[in-house]
Parts: structure tokens; sequence; C-alpha cells
């Protein structure tokens, strides 16, 4: 077997593979198995990661995007939870269905309130399987314009003067799922500093029930 020149050495891994081709040496991360018939173990590759080179090191594969692409409007839910997450608490206490209720009114503050407003939003990772247009109980319809009004005050008590500026960089935002994992689209410079002076993460994951 020829041998490896050192700085190929580097990326070989366990795990990963080597093979010599005109244009470097391309890497593969994969395993080997028993096949029956065979009398020896046959490799099999699990990921193509790429070729390497001595000039320009490893150069990543580009792999080509899946089907499934899926893209939900993030910023101003993220900052809603964080900031209003508070006000599910007391329908919750009083027997209410405070996830649907607490998905209206911000739904409603952002001018989105209805079901594909809701499966268009990152609200419906937060709290899958709602549907908007379920019937509410007595109790709950005269409960909502209370939380809507509880659902402002409490950004502009959080935000202050600053909240319209927040809240129109947060809308442009979105969380995306490609290729069997979540993205986020780029964030402004501007919108990094707000949301650091108001204690609000956007990072996908953080706090958020796991996701």
């Amino acid at each position: 077997m020829q041998k490896l020149p050192d700085w190929v050495l580097k990326y070989k891994t366990k795990g990963i593979y080597v093979k010599k081709t005109k244009t470097g040496y391309a890497l593969y991360r994969g395993h080997s198995e028993r096949v029956t018939g065979k009398s020896y173990p046959v490799f099999r590759c699990d990921e193509y990661l790429g070729i390497a080179t001595e000039k320009d090191g490893l150069v990543p594969s580009k792999p080509p995007v899946k089907a499934g692409i899926k893209v939900f409007r993030y910023g101003f839910c993220c900052i809603s939870e964080t900031l209003c997450n508070v006000l599910r608490l007391n329908p919750k206490r009083l027997g209410m269905n405070a996830d649907i209720l607490f998905v209206k009114a911000v739904l409603g503050y952002e001018g989105r309130e209805s079901q594909v407003g809701y499966e268009g939003s990152w609200l419906s990772i937060l709290f899958p399987g709602l549907n908007l247009d379920e019937k509410l109980s007595n109790q709950e319809n005269q409960f909502l314009p209370t939380l809507r009004r509880q659902v402002e005050s409490k950004l502009n008590d959080k935000l202050g003067s600053e909240k319209d500026e927040l809240l129109a960089l947060s809308s442009n935002l979105y969380a995306v799922y490609v290729n069997g994992g979540w993205h986020l689209s780029e964030l402004s410079e501007r919108l990094k500093v707000l949301a650091l002076k108001h204690s609000v993460s956007l990072e996908l994951g953080g706090k958020h029930y796991g996701i």
C-alpha cells in the first residue's frame, strides 16, 4: 500500500478512509462489513467528505440540497416566547388551554392569527399539533382579549423605545430545516446587539423545549 504524505495523514482519523485521485486525496467516512459470498470485509461509504490537497488542505464537499426543506418565521416568535411566556401561567392555572390562547395572542399581534399563519411560524414547532380553528370555551373566549393586551403590554415594557425596531428586524429572521438539520437565516449585526441588550437568545435550540 502506498504510503500517505504527512499532510494527508492528519485527516485520516478513526473511521476516515483515503483514496488517491488525479486532483488530490478523496476522504470518506465509512465502515467495513461482512457480505454474504465474500471472504473479506467490504467497505461501505457513509459520507463523502471532500478532496484534500497539500496547497488547499481539505476542501469540503458541497452536498446537494435534499427535498423536504421547511422554512418558519422565527425571530418574532422567539422574542415573544422569551419575553411573554409567563403569561401562560394564569390561564393554565384556571384550567384553560393556555397554549392555544398564547399562540392566538402572539399571532394576532403579528397579524397572522390563522391556521396557515400558525403552520408557517416557529410557534408550530414549540407548540405542535394545535388547531386554531377549534372552538374555544366561553371562559377562553372571554380571557383571550385580556391575554392580547398582556402580550402587547409585556413587549412594550420589556423593549421600550426599541420595540418597533427590534420586532421589525426580527421579522426577517427565519428558521430553515434543510438536509436533516436546522439552520438560521443571517442575523444582522443590529439585531444581535438589540437581542443581547434585552436578554433574548436567538440561537436555535437554547431553551426551546430541546429543539
